[in-house]
C-alpha cells in the first residue's frame, strides 16, 4: 500500500479554517430561506460546480490518501478526516475525464453525514457561496451529455458557467458504490 502525503502548507491550511469559519458564520446568520438556495462553488479540474451547502460536510486539504489495492482508478484511496474513515473520489476520472493530479494541491470535499455515505471528492478548490437566485439559468446545449448526477446550469455576473453537482444522485449511482475491479 502507498500513501501520498505531501507536504501540508500552514499558511493554507490557516486559510482554510479561515474560509471554514466565515461559511460557518455567514450560513447562521442567514434567513432560512437564503440556507435552501445555498450553494458552494468548487471547481474540478476546468469545471465549476455548485453543491448545495447541506450536502457538504467540510472542506479539507486533500494530503495523506491511502491508496487501496484492486479498485478502479476513479478511486483515489482512504482517508483519514478527523477520526472519519472517507473513500476518496475522483469524479472527474470517473464520469471519464483525466485524473486529477496530486501535485495541484488538491482538497476534500467531505459529503454530508446526512447522504450516510463515508466518501469525500477531490476538488481543485471552493471558491465560496453562491445563491442560485442571483444567477441566471443556462439552456442546455443539444448534443451535450450531462453525467446523471449533473443538474442545472448557471452563469454568474462575471460570465462563469457553474453546474449544479447533486450528491445524493451521485451516491446512488450504481458506479458510486462499484469501486472494485
Amino acid at each position: 500500500m502507498t500513501v501520498n502525503a505531501p507536504m501540508e502548507n500552514p499558511k493554507q491550511l490557516a486559510s482554510l479554517r479561515d474560509f471554514s469559519a466565515q461559511l460557518a458564520q455567514r450560513l447562521s446568520e442567514a434567513p432560512a430561506a437564503d440556507v435552501q438556495a445555498a450553494h458552494l462553488g468548487v471547481r474540478i479540474g476546468n469545471r465549476n460546480f455548485l453543491v448545495e451547502i447541506t450536502s457538504v460536510g467540510e472542506v479539507v486539504p486533500g494530503s495523506a490518501i491511502a491508496r487501496v489495492p484492486w479498485t478502479r482508478p476513479w478511486f483515489r484511496g482512504l482517508a483519514n478526516v478527523r477520526g472519519r474513515l472517507v473513500g476518496v473520489y475522483d469524479l472527474r476520472q470517473m464520469a471519464g475525464g483525466g485524473a486529477l493530479r496530486d501535485e495541484q494541491g488538491l482538497q476534500l470535499l467531505v459529503l454530508a453525514e446526512s447522504l450516510k455515505v463515508n466518501a469525500a471528492l477531490l476538488i481543485t478548490r471552493a471558491f465560496g457561496l453562491r445563491n442560485t437566485r442571483e444567477l441566471d439559468a443556462v439552456q442546455e446545449e443539444e448534443g451535450q451529455d450531462a453525467a446523471p448526477w449533473e443538474g442545472a446550469r448557471f452563469r454568474d455576473a462575471g460570465g462563469m458557467t457553474l453546474t449544479e453537482l447533486k450528491l445524493a444522485q451521485l451516491v446512488a449511482d450504481e458506479r458510486f458504490a462499484s469501486i472494485g475491479t
